[in-house]
């Protein structure tokens, strides 16, 4: 490195990546700036620069060099750090440089006992779950909590059917090779390393668990739809502790359910284009995102999905992990997993990619809707995805009838839209309409409980009783 090199590096000015103090007198600072660059991706830092960003140099005598190394033993672990003295020409002075490596097999570090983190406005104390979450991952717990075994569980805990469906969507998207299809249970587990000796791990409890037991207080999530951030005034609520894809397909369910649906015609098509007002492929990603990464280490803690009038929030458990940071996320970027097996799994059912491409899906997708691009940030406990609506989406209050609609199931909200739409149905009639419908039986016992509740009505006995919406 020479004097160009430097005044390339500080030519705009302090970074994430770049630190500057005029003389030694200043090392302690610059010390909480070194470590809190070791801990995000590495940078320089530089004694002899104005805070206007002119090269003055500093002396370095023998007293100048001690002072470095005892400011180098302040640091836990030992940094890798490159100390150079780059002469200022014309003068009898010198820069001292610091090349600040990045290793995230190393750290967390520590400056004096404390960690910071380097963030483009200044030098923060990094929070205690962070620096704890560091801590894990440099010791390997987070990562193989997937791989531990789920003593005391067997085949019979696991839905099946969930099993083989994953075999099937894999096989479809050309993500399991065909001559690797099975529908062996223990198979199919040992192939997607989710089975070793007969025994299964936590992931394979994570992704199939038939019902998930209360020790696995990690998979759960935390639904609501409130007025505003103060979360005075509850429009609705819901929490289900189930396998990843029971979370996946009720928070869809419950997003769909909030978000209102504005229409518009296209001179080119004759059709109606209905537009949620959120992309819902990108809410979808950033909901995989939260069950794919959650740090399942940690045993408190829940992913919430919160709607407010405002903005959409999903909060997971967990840090960013494998030294990727929240700059990173709106460009390409590395894919870095915490639980690998979890992952392959999602992977199968092309619910997401190998290439860490989800995060610039949720920006392209609201820059197409034109809508503000998304909030991505590190909590203290954990990570934040944070959606902003074009305008208010309401409304301020439900109704009694709109609190007890939401309290259906989704098949029971479905027989009551198609009961709005088409005014009266007979049985018959229903059970053709529906998609995949259930057994008669079932269809049944929703519609006697709608009419308990006292939103439909029927008239007639029998098969040949036709249903209806209760008129006010």
């Amino acid at each position: 490195m020479d004097i160009n090199d430097i005044q390339s590096l500080i030519s705009h000015g302090e970074s994430k990546t770049v630190e500057y103090k005029k003389s030694v007198a200043e090392l302690e600072k610059l010390g909480k700036s070194i470590s809190g660059m070791l801990n995000v991706k590495g940078g320089y830092g530089f004694i002899g620069i104005t805070d206007s960003g002119k090269i003055i140099g500093t002396e370095v005598n023998d007293s100048t060099k001690k002072k470095i190394t005892e400011f180098c033993n302040h640091f836990d672990p030992w940094p890798n750090l490159e100390i150079d003295y780059i002469p200022v020409p014309d003068t009898d002075k010198y820069v001292i440089a610091f090349c600040c490596k990045f290793s995230k097999e190393s750290g967390p570090f520590t400056f004096k006992s404390r960690t910071y983190v380097k963030t483009e406005s200044g030098i923060a104390p990094m929070p205690s779950e962070k620096y704890k979450q560091l801590l894990l991952e440099h010791a390997g717990v987070s990562k193989v909590w997937e791989s531990m075994f789920a003593n005391s569980y067997s085949l019979d805990d696991l839905d099946h059917d969930e099993i083989i469906r994953t075999v099937k969507i894999g096989l479809k998207e050309e993500r399991v090779p065909q001559d690797e299809y099975t529908e062996n249970i223990k198979e199919i587990l040992t192939h997607f390393d989710l089975m070793e000796n007969d025994k299964l791990n936590n992931a394979a409890m994570v992704l199939f668990a038939k019902k998930m037991p209360a020790d696995y207080s990690q998979c759960f999530m935390r639904m609501g739809r409130f007025v505003d951030e103060t979360m005075d005034e509850a429009i609705d609520s819901k929490q289900i502790r189930g396998n990843a894809f029971q979370l996946l397909s009720e928070a869809q369910d419950f997003v769909k359910r909030h978000l209102p649906i504005s229409s518009r015609f296209d001179p080119n098509q004759f059709e109606r284009i209905d537009e949620t007002a959120l992309p819902l492929l990108a809410i979808r990603e950033a909901i995989i995102n939260a069950i794919v990464h959650r740090d399942y280490s940690k045993h408190s803690g829940d992913i919430s999905l919160i709607i407010f009038n405002n903005s959409l929030e999903i909060h997971n458990v967990g840090h960013l992990y494998g030294g990727l940071t929240v700059d990173q996320l709106s460009h390409k970027h590395p894919s870095r997993r915490r639980n690998e097996r979890i992952a392959q799994v999602f992977f199968a059912r092309k619910l997401i990619d190998r290439w860490g491409g989800g995060t610039g899906r949720i920006f392209r997708l609201c820059a197409e809707h034109e809508l503000p691009n998304p909030i991505f940030s590190e909590e203290s406990d954990g990570f934040l995805v944070r959606f902003l609506f074009k305008e208010p989406i309401g409304p301020q209050k439900p109704t009694q009838k709109e609190k007890m609609f939401i309290d259906l199931t989704p098949r029971q909200q479905q027989l009551m839209t198609m009961l709005g739409t088409r005014q009266k149905l007979t049985f018959k009639e229903i059970m053709s309409i529906m998609e995949n419908p259930p057994s008669e039986r079932t269809i049944r016992n929703d519609l006697t409980e709608l009419r308990n509740k006292g939103l439909i009505i029927s008239e007639g006995l029998g098969r040949g009783a036709i249903w209806k919406i209760k008129s006010e």
